[in-house]
């Protein structure tokens, strides 16, 4: 059955047609800022440069992350990207636990940039993969890096941290719920695009009876506020979920936004490089 990471990639495509489509084709391609945000956290200066040689956008770097491309022998036994990530991750694989997620990183630059096909699984695990980086880049940015990279940009490695990540995932759906009904409601084709890929996911009757009960409910935001204020690195990623689910372009939205912030306790430098990232 599927669980909140599946839903979670069913909820992605079906706004990918729509602003948050928009918002990651646009930062995800060559001097986008989600771009230039991933180049930073997973590969730092020299990544950067060896992308420009590699190929444009997030493209261009995966290449290198999955084995290609690369001359340059600073990282060690693994070339490229992968082993500048080996040691950022303090391990020297990108596929087992504790290495980064960059199958799921794959799939969802394939079906953003590509025109590929992903599963619901493997878009939710690359949302949550992206969202990581987002959170990782900003709180180091803003001077306060993470101990370890997050959950999701991370592979989990044990049993704990696979719930972990499905409870952070179940966090991060329910933000992006929430931000659809900012203004004051959900869309009805929205609503209806969401149920239809839910359809697809096959989820158990727990998992779609939370999703039917967010959306249909009124905004409440305590409940997310609550469990994502337990991580700041959580509370990041929440934040960057709701900047891509909603164009924040309405005074409700705007205020939406601001008091999500200083719910949250994230730090305004943190929550302006996530902001600059996904709005650039």
């Amino acid at each position: 059955m599927a669980g909140f990471g599946d839903v979670l990639g069913a909820l992605l495509e079906s706004q990918l047609s729509g602003k948050t489509g928009n918002k990651l084709k646009r930062g995800l391609s060559s001097g986008g800022g989600l771009e230039k945000m991933l180049t930073e956290v997973l590969g730092g200066q020299q990544g950067s440069q060896q992308t420009g040689r590699q190929g444009g956008g997030m493209a261009g770097m995966l290449g290198q992350l999955l084995g290609g491309g690369s001359s340059g022998g600073s990282s060690g036994g693994s070339g490229g990207l992968a082993g500048m990530l080996g040691q950022l991750m303090g391990s020297g694989s990108s596929q087992r636990g504790g290495g980064i997620n960059v199958g799921a990183l794959e799939s969802l630059a394939g079906q953003i940039l590509g025109g590929g096909k992903s599963s619901s699984k493997n878009l939710g695990g690359g949302l949550m993969a992206l969202l990581g980086s987002l959170a990782m880049g900003a709180m180091t940015k803003g001077g306060q890096p993470p101990k370890k990279p997050p959950l999701g940009l991370r592979l989990p490695e044990t049993p704990d941290e696979e719930q972990e990540l499905e409870s952070a995932a179940q966090v991060v759906l329910m933000a992006m719920i929430n931000a659809a009904k900012a203004d004051g409601h959900i869309d009805p084709l929205e609503a209806e695009k969401i149920v239809a890929q839910l359809d697809k996911t096959h989820a158990d009757k727990e998992v779609r009876d939370f999703v039917y009960r967010e959306m249909a409910g009124p905004l409440d935001v305590q409940p997310m506020i609550e469990a994502a204020r337990k991580s700041p690195e959580l509370a990041a990623q929440v934040y960057a979920a709701t900047l891509l689910a909603v164009e924040v372009d309405t005074p409700e939205e705007n205020r939406y936004l601001a008091e999500l912030q200083k719910a949250l306790g994230l730090p305004p430098q943190v929550a302006s490089h996530i902001e600059q990232a996904i709005r650039t």
